[in-house]
């Protein structure tokens, strides 16, 4: 039986090669395989992540949402067979040619397998997807490129990679700026979901044109900047195939473009391998444009509105705070508390002002004089689903300082946990000192004995002295 199978299965390989563009196999070498190690870790890592989200924990998750559906063989020849066959339906979907190779099954096993994640990651392709594609379709670039975000962020518009590479389409600095993603104290539009996909949309078109249609070296160009990719060109004698420059493109871009591969393949057949979306209610929102500087925590604290999901609406503003700005900013907010907010937003204006008149203060006698002072310690009572990542970002501190405080090695906390969070100093008063009898001899004669009294006139007159 099992001879049976094998010789189906490397029927169908030929069959189906004999339809896919003719491209080299690519044959893993040790350091090939370090490079997919070195994505995949990456690829783990933003998705892990996604776990800590507010997006995460309000999920509902399907009976078999989270189970893989075992294979059906496990030759594989076979298991390759299958593969080949779903590639080959894409065909005529997509401008991407059709490539299998051993690197492109890595991805496709990690994105149908091995990423406990890919529920939470469907759920949010039913938010972000047809925003994405009638950006996409505006300028005129393929769709599929859609999944070209789930590989950079995990769909989470709030993603930092390692090389500080922000948002859904992980933009560094400069790129951002040359698309016209502002950046300043208080706003990054990288993390802004609508700008940063129109912005993404318009890189991938250019890149698309400077390599004359060729998308997979686009792709290449993404991850890695075009000057690499030409180099790559270069170095391979001129080839224009991603597969032909692939040993000489750096080693994260030489996993990058399999990777989109596999999260494409996994997309569209996610249901063939037992996966299903979870259920996130995701509200409807409306926005509203800001012209006064207005402080997230005090809109939580008036309209009720949880922090979490005012940050995940509103990912762009870096301190949880809208600056003042005479042309306005966006505030995204669920549609049911806007009415609240409305009615509340003055009172959160006057608040804001008298906090801000408070804090202009001279500095306290103790930190004038160097006064001893004694550390009094800010806590935090863990919540359900909360992590030491979350608990840091809320509190602007770093893990690492948590542990410290709180005399800890493992980040692993359970709900109910009170934690140290913070440290202020408080200030012993200043004693004055006592007043003794001699003090008050010392003390100097009040103003008006000191003024000057005039002479009585006899007095004047015998001061007179005569002329010799």
């Amino acid at each position: 039986m099992r001879r049976f199978l094998r010789c189906i299965g490397l029927l169908l390989l030929i069959s189906c090669q004999l339809v896919l563009p003719a491209q080299p196999r690519l044959h893993v070498t040790p350091s090939d395989t370090l490079c997919g190690e070195e994505a995949e870790t990456q690829i783990r890592r933003m998705w892990d992540e996604l776990q800590d989200s507010w997006f995460a924990r309000i999920a509902e998750y399907q009976i078999n949402s989270q189970i893989s559906m075992p294979d059906v063989v496990s030759d594989s020849a076979s298991v390759d067979s299958v593969n080949i066959l779903r590639l080959q339906a894409l065909l005529n979907t997509t401008v991407f040619p059709m490539v299998y190779n051993d690197e492109i099954r890595r991805y496709i096993n990690l994105y149908t397998k091995g990423l406990k994640s890919m529920p939470l990651i469907l759920a949010r392709a039913q938010e972000y997807f047809p925003m994405f594609e009638e950006t996409l379709d505006r300028y005129g670039v393929p769709l599929e490129l859609k999944y070209l975000a789930v590989i950079e962020s995990a769909l989470r518009p709030d993603a930092v990679s390692r090389a500080k590479a922000k948002g859904l389409w992980q933009f560094m600095y400069g790129t951002g700026k040359l698309y016209g993603l502002e950046e300043s104290t208080f706003v990054d539009d990288r993390f802004d979901p609508l700008k940063a996909t129109d912005a993404a949309a318009r890189h991938l078109y250019d890149l698309s044109e400077m390599f004359d249609g060729n998308w997979p070296l686009a792709l290449a160009a993404y991850n890695c900047g075009p000057g690499n990719v030409v180099k790559a060109i270069k170095r391979a004698g001129g080839a224009q195939d991603f597969w032909q420059i692939y040993n000489y493109l750096p080693r994260e871009t030489r996993g990058y473009v399999p990777a989109f591969y596999g999260a494409m393949f996994a997309m569209k057949y996610y249901r063939l391998y037992g996966l299903e979306a979870a259920v996130v209610r995701v509200e409807a929102t409306d926005t509203l444009m800001i012209y006064k500087k207005l402080d997230f925590r005090k809109v939580s604290s008036l309209t009720g509105i949880p922090l979490d999901e005012l940050k995940h609406y509103n990912p762009q503003y870096k301190c949880q705070i809208i600056p003042a700005s005479s042309s306005g900013y966006a505030l995204t907010l669920p549609a049911k508390y806007v009415p609240i907010f409305m009615s509340v937003e003055d009172s959160i204006y006057r608040m804001q002002q008298a906090e801000e008149l408070a804090r202009i203060t001279l500095p306290s006698s103790g930190e004038e004089t160097g006064a001893e002072y004694t550390l009094k310690n800010k806590y935090h009572v863990v919540k359900s689903g909360e992590s030491l990542t979350m608990i840091a970002r809320k509190y602007g501190t770093t893990v690492n300082r948590l542990l410290q405080l709180n005399h800890r090695k493992s980040t692993m906390i359970h709900p109910g946990e009170r934690l140290i969070v913070g440290q202020t100093k408080v200030y012993k008063p200043v004693p004055k000192p006592a007043v003794t009898p001699s003090d008050t001899l010392k003390q100097p004669a009040p103003a008006d004995t000191l003024a000057p009294q005039p002479l009585p006139a006899d007095s004047a007159k015998q001061e007179v002295m005569p002329l010799p």
